[in-house]
């Protein structure tokens, strides 16, 4: 590995896009900052300064050893005790700081969450995780970079005042410590803004990587690959580490900025000192000492110009991605009309959907029959899944049209359409907290007693609750962690229950259960299913041997449809299917 690699910044490094026009406005728009707060703690941030400043005379006169009196001694300690105190008080700007971040951390989950579902195929939710938790740290630095803005604008005013009057090498000495200092500037604020995407880049990939790992160490056990899961994370390591060696050296050339000026001012003041003594200007080191006391001020104000642009650069390349997030379109929920009290058929037209310009479903017409049992079989990718998400609209159609009885998905709300459907999946969603909290989530109406005994008898979840602590007010983990397969899906059907849902979609509900535990299942799910549209999609015979209707996919496309004994003579897919069971 060569050293040389951190010394320049390259795409092999980092491919983010250029920033954005518009991050900082977007980052920003709707979110409440604390101005008070903020203003409060920038009076004592300059206050600071000004005390600062008000003590060069008195430096000078103790650095020189120039005192008549201990005035000077008693001044200097006095501010120094105050600044003290003031530097405490900036509390108030952290504060203020930390209200930002939390508020930025807020909209932007909130934009997550009504995200579309297909962007989250596209953009990895687990990459999000990183956004929400590191990225967001950057909204404070410009609120920072305002407040370091008005104290540069103190020490500029200082310099002035501070600079010596009797000796004009002070004057070569200034212009000679600026055209350097600002060619360290534009240096050292390139390579640190670049060293900050890029690191950002690497955290989101490895946090991706872990959260992936984590939320699968179950099947990397069971597969035997820990030395691969080892092995793929040392790599994604490494590469941090490198970000971390280009950001090191990065931090490095911009502390090697700020304390090259101190090698000028002191090279300046010694060295026009030396020259003004053999030119007989001086005779003692008085106005020495002055040439030091403003290079110190103007040390003061260099390195505080120096960070200033690294907090925007910073701030807009760390924020790249999440604006990128906050300008995407999100889904209105509650754009559109009510759904009819009553329900009927569920009616496909001509509905097509591509996933990435792929086709997916192609054309689909059909009819799912209220208040029956229709099953929706096919091969592995033959579009199954696909058409429960249209159904239920977490896809929207890319053309042609849905409806339910006489209500047009284009025409109703996306909240009221969702409330009449319940889904039943292969995974069940299940949260950290309580079995309670997992039954009545989606569920914001009271819950009796009596309701709360008829579901759970209902759905077969009394044996469940007997064998945990607690019963309904057991703690489950994340993931439903504590519970077995089968006792997820029962609390899964308690929940669809609860709801009580016009349409029911199953999707492949038992499909990774064994046939003791699917058994026991069924239970509920026949429970579930009375009096409901369901729409079940199956992998299995044994699976649909309740459906009245069934629709036969091929590669997005409807190869037949008919009751099971019409299709037990027309479809070869189905015949083959029931030869399985």
């Amino acid at each position: 590995m060569k050293f040389s690699q951190y010394f320049r910044y390259d795409g092999e490094h980092c491919s983010e896009e250029k920033p954005q026009r518009g991050v900082l406005k977007t980052l920003y728009r709707k979110v409440k900052i604390p101005w008070v707060l903020l203003i409060i703690g920038a009076i004592f941030a300059v206050f600071n300064s000004i005390v600062i400043l008000t003590q060069f005379e008195n430096y000078n006169a103790i650095f020189s050893g120039a005192l008549t009196s201990l005035d000077p001694l008693w001044q200097y300690l006095a501010a120094s005790f105050i600044q003290y105190v003031l530097i405490f008080a900036s509390i108030l700007t952290d504060i203020a700081l930390v209200t930002i971040v939390t508020g930025v951390r807020k909209k932007l989950w909130k934009k997550i969450v009504r995200l579309p579902l297909s962007d989250f195929e596209t953009e990895s939710p687990n990459g999000m995780l990183s956004r929400i938790t590191s990225d967001a740290e950057y909204a404070a630095k410009p609120f920072s970079a305002v407040i370091a803005i008005l104290q540069i604008a103190l020490y500029i005013l200082s310099l002035g005042a501070a600079a010596p009057k009797d000796l004009p090498q002070a004057l070569v000495f200034l212009i000679i410590t600026l055209i350097l200092a600002v060619a360290s500037i534009i240096v050292s604020v390139r390579v640190v803004a670049k060293a900050t995407t890029l690191v950002q880049s690497r955290i989101s990939v490895l946090t991706n990587h872990y959260s992936e790992q984590l939320a699968n160490i179950k099947f990397v056990k069971a597969s035997n690959a820990e030395r691969k899961a080892i092995d793929k994370s040392n790599l994604l390591i490494e590469t941090r580490y490198k970000a971390a060696l280009y950001n090191a050296f990065a931090t490095g050339l911009q502390t090697l900025a700020n304390n090259f000026t101190y090698v000028i001012i002191y090279s300046c003041a010694f060295l026009g000192g030396i020259v003004a003594i053999a030119a007989g200007a001086i005779n003692d080191t008085a106005p020495i000492s002055s040439v030091y006391a403003f290079g110190m001020a103007l040390e003061l104000t260099l390195v505080a110009i120096m960070t200033l642009p690294s907090y925007f650069a910073s701030t807009v390349g760390g924020s790249k991605k999440l604006a990128t997030i906050l300008t995407m379109p999100e889904e209105n929920v509650s754009d559109g009309g009510a759904m009819p009290d009553q329900t009927g058929d569920i009616r496909f037209a001509d509905a097509t959907f591509a996933y990435e310009e792929k086709p997916v479903i192609d054309g689909v017409s059909t009819v799912i029959p209220a208040g029956k049992v229709t099953a929706i079989v096919g091969a592995n990718g033959s579009g199954k899944s696909t058409i429960a998400k249209l159904i239920d609209r977490l896809y929207p159609l890319g053309g042609g049209s849905l409806m339910i009885g006489e209500a047009d998905a284009k025409s109703v709300s996306l909240q009221a359409w969702r409330a009449r459907i319940g889904v039943v999946s292969q995974s069940p969603a299940l949260f950290a907290g309580t079995i309670r909290d997992n039954i009545r989530y989606g569920t914001d109406r009271e819950i009796s007693d009596s309701e709360w005994d008829a579901v759970i008898a209902a759905s077969n979840l009394s044996s469940v609750l007997a064998a945990h602590a607690g019963g309904l007010d057991c703690v489950v983990g994340i993931d439903g962690t504590g519970l077995s397969g089968g006792e997820q899906q029962r609390v899964a059907i308690a929940r669809a229950m609860l709801k009580d849902p016009q349409i029911l979609i199953l999707d492949e509900a038992t499909a990774n259960l064994d046939p003791k535990t699917e058994a026991e299942v069924k239970d509920g799910l026949h429970n579930l299913m009375q009096n409901r549209t369901v729409v079940e999609i199956a992998h299995s015979a044994s699976a649909i041997k309740d459906a009245d209707y069934v629709i036969v996919l091929d590669k997005g496309r409807i190869a037949a449809s008919g009751t099971p004994e019409e299709l037990q003579k027309t479809s070869l897919f189905y015949q083959k299917l029931q030869q399985k069971a």
